[in-house]
């Protein structure tokens, strides 16, 4: 789920909020958002709207910018987006905004129940995996169910938002699917 310019985060969290979201694998429109969130505004009795924006969301025009040395796989640390959108809006509209990193809310904490059962399922199953000589595989939820699979060929590279089924590119929101009512976010296309 998480992963560099993959905007899963964003879309799963943006998915039970019903809030806008930027996700790196599409450019948004920057006027148009910035019209979105002061209509969501005006819409809110307590007057404010929320956008979450993913490591490496961009729009058209803007490109992320970098900074310091590049690791082993030749990345650079990237610089946030949401200080650089905040400034764009308050110099556009005059409207006030607060930045918020939720980087280490999403990954930190005290595990609740459901963590704990995921973790202690997971770890059962590689557990039986190894007992049965089993290797290159790894835990997953998929289709909603846990799961032994293949792990991933690196040659498919990373996983990405399919826009066209998961990314309302006018709303700036994720696509809701009838099936369960949930997304289908946790299988390979």
């Amino acid at each position: 789920m998480f992963g560099r310019d993959a905007g899963y985060t964003a879309l799963y969290t943006a998915y039970v909020t019903a809030v806008r979201c930027c996700i790196p694998e599409y450019k948004v429109e920057l006027k148009h958002l910035i019209d979105l969130l002061l209509q969501d505004k005006r819409n809110n009795p307590s007057n404010y709207s929320l956008a979450i924006l993913s490591e490496g969301a961009e729009w058209q025009g803007y490109t992320v910018k970098e900074y310091g040395e590049a690791d082993a796989f030749g990345h650079r640390k990237k610089m946030s987006v949401a200080e650089d959108l905040s400034d764009e809006i308050k110099r556009t509209t005059g409207e006030e905004t607060v930045v918020s990193d939720l980087t280490y809310d999403l990954r930190s904490g005290s595990p609740d129940f459901v963590d704990r059962l995921v973790a202690f399922t997971f770890a059962g199953m590689a557990m039986d995996a190894l007992e049965e000589g089993k290797s290159g595989l790894m835990t997953a939820i998929n289709e909603g169910r846990y799961a032994m699979v293949s792990i991933p060929d690196p040659k498919l590279g990373p996983r990405k938002v399919d826009i066209a089924s998961m990314y309302n590119t006018e709303r700036y929101r994720p696509i809701y699917t009838r099936k369960l009512g949930l997304p289908i976010f946790l299988t390979r296309p």
